[in-house]
């Protein structure tokens, strides 16, 4: 039974706690391509709105030869949005089954943002959001909006 389901089709089919440390060490069926961040501060949930896919989303994106997971997050989450994390922590894999066909596995990543930074845009990223939950901003991927339910209390 899957997760979520978006409306381009993609499935996210299963999330899988496992440690940080044993990613590596993990035999897992499908490649390892990215890392996606659910991050907040006292405002809300951080989201941007992604220029080519028209719509809202989580900061991420696809992993870099030589990169770690948590390297990759830090990374695609300073490109995209200007921010910064002051807490950081590995949530575990997810799962996806992508309407090409395509399998894959991405980490997933939980962040707080002590002082936010000013946005700059860029060639993904038009803007940003701390977002409440309730103040409509528009469409927002459903998986993204799923995995907002990841979140812990990092403080």
């Amino acid at each position: 039974m899957p997760i979520c389901i978006n409306r381009r089709g993609d499935i996210f089919e299963q999330f899988i706690e496992i440690p940080e440390e044993q990613i590596e060490s993990c035999n897992l069926q499908y490649p390892l391509t990215h890392a996606l961040v659910v991050a907040r501060s006292v405002n809300g949930f951080l989201l941007l709105y992604n220029t080519w896919k028209k719509h809202w989303e989580l900061a991420g994106g696809m992993l870099e030869e030589g990169e770690s997971l948590r390297e990759c997050a830090l990374r695609e989450m300073l490109e995209e949005t200007n921010q910064i994390p002051d807490k950081i922590q590995f949530m575990g894999l997810m799962k996806f089954v992508l309407a090409s066909g395509k399998t894959e596995y991405g980490g997933l990543y939980c962040a707080f943002i002590e002082k936010e930074r000013p946005f700059e845009e860029n060639a993904e990223a038009k803007e940003i959001v701390f977002w409440d939950q309730a103040a409509p901003i528009g469409y927002i991927d459903e998986i993204d909006q799923q995995l907002l339910n990841y979140y812990p209390l990092l403080r």
